[in-house]
């Protein structure tokens, strides 16, 4: 994969305030990229810098190869969602939206946008009477004006209910494989994006902690791993565990085995040999989440 995005030793203050601390990390091309961390952690700084909003006081970022220098043509690649978006309430989605079309100097098929967010019956609604979901929505359609090849969504789950997360969620994924945009995505909040992204970078005081796959960020962390044991012969079941030497806690209906090493094949050839009805085995890792908070330190 190319990397569309390359960021390196990015470093931005508000005076005697260090925001970001010398990020790096990249973005592949198609992908979705999760950042995720603390409120206040400078999220919506960093992605002011790539949108070239902001200029970094040192380190470099670059789009496709080439170095951002702020330059109209290499903003047209980006669009965005900022987290507090607004819209002219009086007005209705389709006027909302030529408006901010007539601002980018673009043409878009609007109604094809309308259509993709899910609001072409909408379409001449006042945007007063949308809900929070519908208003997001609107705003992806904005931030798809220019054809991005790249679009940031700030924090772009709050104030949705469930239902309005999934629709969210849903609609993300297919803007990635439908029309084959790049996504960088942020949350405070694990659970929001962490079936929605292919990698993810967790940034805690200023810095990148980690960055990679679910799977390699609880390597990196050395995230514990678990078997988990369902049978109806506990006894026996302890027995060959304690036999193994290996540690496990016992539940009410279930054994939880740390597995420091792959011994799934060694502990069910085992099982096997006594004749032990295995009701479960399965292989759980640590959640994303348990990760997060151990790279963030609050866990």
């Amino acid at each position: 994969m190319t990397d569309i995005i390359e960021l390196e030793g990015v470093e931005k203050s508000y005076g005697d305030f260090e925001v970001l601390k010398g990020i790096d990390f990249s973005v592949e091309e198609g992908e979705i990229f999760g950042i995720l961390g603390p409120n206040g952690v400078g999220k919506t700084t960093l992605f002011q810098t790539v949108l070239g909003l902001l200029r970094q006081d040192s380190g470099t970022v670059k789009i496709k190869g080439t170095e951002h220098t702020q330059s109209k043509e290499i903003k047209e690649k980006i669009g965005y969602l900022p987290s507090d978006i607004s819209f002219y309430e009086g007005m209705s989605a389709r006027e909302n939206l030529e408006f901010f079309t007539e601002l980018a100097g673009t043409d878009p098929d609007l109604d094809d946008l309308l259509d993709l967010v899910g609001l072409e019956d909408d379409a001449d609604r006042s945007v007063g009477d949308f809900s929070t979901g519908m208003k997001k929505r609107l705003g992806i359609a904005q931030s798809m004006i220019k054809d991005p090849e790249i679009i940031i969504y700030d924090e772009p789950t709050t104030g949705l209910d469930p239902q309005g997360k999934k629709a969210f969620k849903d609609l993300v994924k297919k803007i990635n494989r439908e029309r084959g945009k790049t996504i960088i995505i942020s949350s405070h909040i694990t659970t929001e994006i962490d079936t929605l992204c292919d990698r993810f970078a967790i940034l805690s005081d200023g810095k990148v902690e980690a960055c990679g796959t679910r799977h390699e960020l609880s390597s990196e962390t050395d995230t514990d791993s678990y078997i988990r044991l369902k049978t109806e012969d506990r006894e026996a079941s302890e027995k060959i565990l304690d036999e193994m030497d290996v540690e496990y806690e016992a539940g009410k209906k279930e054994l939880e085995i740390l597995a420091e090493d792959d011994i799934r094949s060694k502990l069910f050839d085992r099982l096997m040999e006594e004749d032990i009805d295995v009701e479960a085995f399965e292989m759980e890792e640590e959640t994303l989440e348990t990760t997060y908070l151990k790279l963030t330190g609050g866990g």
